[in-house]
C-alpha cells in the first residue's frame, strides 16, 4: 500500500519502505494477531524502582504485547501506562485520531536504524546460547517490559519520544516471523518493577547476602532472579572480589534450588559473623575457583559448607588447647611474680637499712659530739641479706590449687563436640582474655626485674659508700679527717633500664591514594636530574627493550641478530605506514618531535603545547637503516640507560608488577607497572594462563619512571607534572638479585562478547636486594 502524504512526515520513501520490508509488514496494514489485544488491567506498584532490574527472563515474543505511549520514558510509570495504547492503533492511517498516531509511528520507524536492530538480534542470538556472566547487559533499560498479574501477560511500554526504538521494532519483527514461520522465539530481557519470587531466597536473606559480600569484597554485589529458556528459576549473585593486591575479578554465584542457596547463605553468614566479631582471629580471603565461582579461604585453605563444621571444630580445639597452654604459662608467671615481689621487698628492706645507716652518718658528722659518738659506736656484725630464690614448692602449690578450679582440655569430650559460631566467639574471647592477662603479667615481670636490677645497683652503691666509711674508722684522726671533708662522695642512684625501642616508621606506597603524589614528585626529580639523551633513551626503550637486552649479552649470536633484524623490520613497516606524516616534517629544524609545538593538548585535564617525541628520529630508523647501524644505536641506548638508572631512587617502599606468558628473565632491563590491573590489561584477552611477577622495591632503590617528561619535548615549559601516559618503570635487573618470597595461583573471570572463561594467573612475589 502506498504511503499517504501526512503532515509532518518528510521521510525518504525508499528508505522507509526498506525498513518496513525488513521488519516484515506493510504500511497501513495491521497484522491480524496484533489486533487480538485483551485489556491488561496492569496495576502500578505503590513502591517501585525503575533504575534497578532484579528479574531477568527468557520470554516468548508471542507472550509480550506492545503498547505505545506519548509520554517520555522518564515520566512516572502511572502516567505512561495511563496514556498508552496498543501498537495496532498506531499502525492504522484511517481517522483523524489514528492519523496523528500513524504520523508518530512513521517518525519512529524513520528514526530507527536497521543496523541497530541487527545488533540486537545478533546479541540475543548469543545470549540465547548462554546467559552473560554479569546477567545484565548494555541498554537493557530500553526494553521497558512489565508483567500484568491480571492478564497473565507481559507487555512492552514504548515511547514515541524516544530517539531510537530499535528494541520495539526488533520485538515486532520477531513476532511477525514467529507467526509466519509458526515457530517460537524467546528473548532474554529484564522485567521492570518485578520483585523476587522468593522461591529460592527470601528478600531478607538476599539483603543480608548483599551486606555480607560487601564486607568481604568492599563492593556491592547485584543479585538477580533469572528464569532460563526452560522456565527454571535461579538466583545469581554477580559482583567483583579481590584476588591479589589491587587485582579483582568478577564472579557469579548461581543457585537453582533453595537447599544449595541456604547452604551458601549459612556459610557466608557464619564467615561474616566470625570475621566481623573477631577480626583479629579470622581474616578470610576471597578467590575464584576453576569454574569461575567465588570461594572463601582461610590461611590458603578453602572453606565450604560441607567442611564448615570440621573447620569450626578444628579452630575451636586449637584455641582451647592454646588457651590451656597460655593459662598454665600464666600460672607460672603468677608464681614468678610472687617470688619476684618477695625478692623486691627484701632488697627494698636491705636498701632502706643501708640508707638509714648512711643518713645517721651524715647527721652525726654535722657536730663534734656526733662524730665522736658515731666513731665509738659499737660495731655490729654485718647482717647478710638473704634473698629468697624462686620457691618451686610454692609454685607447685599454686598450680595444684588453680588446677582444681581451672577447666582443662579433655580430648575425648572436645573431639566429639560440634561447635557453633557462638561457641567459637566465646572460645576466642576467652583466649583473648587469657592472652591479654598473660601479656600484662609478662610486662609486670619485666617491670619487677627492672626494679630489682635498679635496687641491686642502689645496694651496690650504698655498700661501697658504707665500706668506705668503715675503712676510715681505723683511727679517730683518720675518721675525723674524712668526716670533716667539705664534700663527701655522694651516694649514687641506681639507673633504671629502658626497654623501649623506637622503630623507624616507613611509608608504604598505596596505588589508589599515592599515585598522583608519587607521579608528580618523580616527574619533577627526573626533569632536574636527567638530560635530553637520557629522556630519549628511556623513550626509545619503550619500543625496543628486547633489542636492548640482547645487546646486554657478552656475545651477540647469529640468532640474536635475527631477532634484532625482526625488530628493525617491524619498525620499518610502521615507518612506511606513516611515511607521509613523517616526510611532512623537517626534523632538522624541529628536532626529535613528530609535530609542531603550537597545538593544544590535554593530559589529565591539563592543557599543554608540547609535542610528542618521535621514536624513528631517536632510533635513526628509516627505510635505509642497516641492522649493524641499528645494533650500534641499541648499544648506545643501553649504555645511557645503565648510567641513568643510578640517578633516580624510589622515595618509599613500593611494589611493581609485570605480566607475561613467559617466565621472567633476570637479565638486562625489566619493564614493570605500578599497578597489577594495568599490567594485566596489556595481555591478550584470549590468554588463559599468564605469569604475574611482583617485585617488592625498598625505599632508595634505583628505578627509572615513565613520567610525562619521557614522552614530550618540554621546550615551551607547559608540560604538566605526572605519569599520565604510562605508569611503568624500568629496573636494571642485572644490578640486583631476586629472592622468591611467595608463590600462589589465582583465577580471574574474563568476559568478552557474552562469553567468559577462567584465566589462571601464576603469581611469583620477589624481594629485591643489591648484588
Amino acid at each position: 500500500m502506498p504511503i499517504k502524504q501526512v503532515k509532518g512526515t518528510t521521510e525518504n520513501l525508499s528508505i522507509l519502505n526498506n525498513k518496513v520490508e525488513y521488519i516484515g509488514f506493510e504500511l497501513g496494514e495491521v497484522p491480524e494477531f496484533l489486533q487480538n489485544f485483551k485489556e491488561l488491567n496492569y496495576r502500578v506498584p505503590k513502591v517501585y524502582d525503575e533504575t534497578t532490574y532484579k528479574v531477568y527472563k527468557y520470554v516468548s515474543v508471542n507472550d509480550i504485547d506492545i503498547m505505545i505511549t506519548p509520554s517520555n520514558r522518564l515520566d512516572e510509570l502511572e502516567k505512561r501506562y495511563k496514556y498508552a495504547s496498543p501498537l495496532f492503533t498506531y499502525m492504522k492511517s484511517e481517522g483523524n485520531e489514528n492519523l496523528e498516531k500513524y504520523a508518530k509511528f512513521l517518525r519512529m520507524i524513520n528514526q530507527t536504524k536497521i543496523e541497530n536492530i541487527e545488533e540486537i538480534e545478533d546479541f540475543q542470538n548469543k545470549i540465547n546460547k548462554k546467559i552473560p556472566l554479569e546477567v545484565k547487559y548494555p541498554n537493557n533499560f530500553k526494553w521497558q517490559i512489565y508483567y500484568s498479574e491480571y492478564a497473565k501477560r507481559y507487555f512492552m511500554l514504548a515511547s514515541t519520544e524516544e530517539a531510537d526504538n530499535s528494541e520495539l521494532f526488533y520485538l515486532l519483527k520477531k513476532k511477525i516471523e514467529s507467526h509466519k514461520n509458526k515457530k517460537e522465539y524467546k528473548i532474554f530481557v529484564p522485567i521492570s518493577t518485578e520483585e523476587y519470587s522468593e522461591k529460592i531466597l527470601k528478600r531478607e536473606e538476599i539483603s543480608d547476602l548483599e551486606n555480607y559480600l560487601w564486607f568481604f569484597t568492599k563492593e556491592w554485589p547485584s543479585i538477580y532472579e533469572v528464569t532460563d529458556e526452560y522456565g527454571e528459576k535461579s538466583v545469581q549473585i554477580v559482583g567483583k572480589a579481590p584476588v591479589f593486591d589491587e587485582l579483582t575479578s568478577s564472579f557469579n554465584l548461581k543457585f537453582t534450588a533453595r537447599k544449595e542457596a541456604q547452604e551458601e547463605y549459612k556459610l557466608i553468614k557464619a564467615l561474616f559473623i566470625l570475621g566481623y566479631d573477631i577480626p583479629d582471629e579470622f581474616e578470610f580471603e576471597t578467590q575464584i575457583n576453576d569454574e569461575g565461582n567465588l570461594i572463601f579461604c582461610y590461611k590458603g585453605k578453602q572453606i565450604e559448607y560441607n567442611n564448615l563444621p570440621e573447620f569450626m571444630k578444628e579452630q575451636a580445639i586449637g584455641r582451647i588447647k592454646e588457651n590451656v597452654r597460655i593459662k598454665l604459662d600464666t600460672q607460672n608467671l603468677e608464681a614468678d611474680i610472687v617470688d619476684l615481689r618477695k625478692k623486691s621487698e627484701d632488697k627494698q628492706a636491705e636498701y632502706l637499712k643501708q640508707e638509714r645507716q648512711i643518713y645517721t652518718f651524715l647527721e652525726c658528722k654535722k657536730t663534734f659530739f656526733g662524730k665522736v659518738k658515731y666513731f665509738f659506736k659499737s660495731k655490729k656484725k654485718k647482717e647478710e641479706t638473704v634473698v629468697n630464690k624462686i620457691d618451686k614448692n610454692r609454685l607447685k602449690e599454686i598450680l595444684s590449687k588453680d588446677k582444681k578450679e581451672e577447666k582443662q582440655y579433655d580430648d575425648d569430650k572436645d573431639l566429639d563436640k560440634m561447635y557453633t559460631v557462638e561457641d567459637i566467639i566465646k572460645i576466642c574471647k576467652e583466649l583473648n582474655k587469657s592472652v591479654k592477662k598473660n601479656k600484662n603479667l609478662k610486662l609486670d615481670i619485666v617491670a619487677l626485674n627492672n626494679k630489682i636490677e635498679n635496687l641491686d645497683r642502689k645496694i651496690k652503691n650504698a655498700t661501697q659508700y658504707i665500706n668506705e666509711i668503715e675503712e676510715h674508722k681505723k683511727s679517730i684522726f683518720e675518721f675525723w679527717k674524712f668526716a670533716n671533708k667539705d664534700e663527701v662522695q655522694a651516694l649514687q642512684e641506681g639507673e633504671g633500664k629502658n626497654n623501649t625501642s623506637k622503630e623507624n616508621l616507613k611509608r608504604t606506597f598505596n596505588y589508589e591514594k599515592d599515585i598522583d603524589i608519587l607521579a608528580a614528585d618523580i616527574d619533577s626529580k627526573q626533569r632536574r636530574k636527567l638530560n635530553q639523551k637520557e629522556f630519549n633513551a628511556t623513550f626509545a626503550a619503550n619500543f625496543v627493550l628486547d633489542g636492548i637486552n640482547i645487546m646486554y649479552k657478552d656475545k651477540v649470536l647469529k640468532e640474536d641478530e635475527k631477532k634484532i633484524a625482526k625488530i628493525l623490520d617491524n619498525l620499518k613497516i610502521e615507518y612506511k605506514n606513516n611515511i607521509e606524516k613523517i616526510q611532512s616534517k623537517d626534523f632538522d629544524i624541529f628536532g626529535n618531535v613528530s609535530e609542531d609545538k603550537t597545538k593544544i593538548k590535554k593530559l589529565n585535564n591539563n592543557t599543554h603545547r608540547e609535542a610528542e617525541k618521535d621514536k624513528f628520529k631517536i632510533l635513526n630508523v628509516n627505510m635505509d637503516t642497516q641492522v649493524s647501524d641499528f645494533m650500534v644505536k641499541l648499544l648506545e641506548i643501553k649504555d645511557i640507560l645503565k648510567e641513568e638508572s643510578n640517578k633516580i631512587k624510589t622515595p618509599f617502599d613500593l611494589s611493581v608488577y609485570n605480566v607475561s606468558i613467559e617466565e621472567l628473565s633476570p637479565d638486562g632491563f625489566g619493564k614493570f607497572d605500578l599497578s597489577p590491573k594495568n599490567a594485566i590489561s596489556k595481555i591478550d584477552k584470549n590468554e588463559k594462563k599468564v605469569y604475574l611477577y611482583k617485585i617488592n622495591i625498598p625505599e632508595g632503590t634505583n628505578l627509572i619512571f615513565y613520567s610525562n617528561i619521557i614522552f614530550f619535548d618540554n621546550n615551551n615549559q607547559t608540560l604538566p607534572l605526572g605519569m599520565d601516559i604510562s605508569q611503568e618503570t624500568l629496573i636494571n635487573l642485572d644490578a640486583y638479585k631476586l629472592e622468591l618470597k611467595n608463590q600462589k595461583e589465582v583465577n580471574i573471570n574474563v568476559n568478552e562478547n557474552c562469553t567468559s572463561f577462567v584465566r589462571k594467573i601464576m603469581v611469583y612475589e620477589y624481594d629485591i636486594a643489591k648484588k
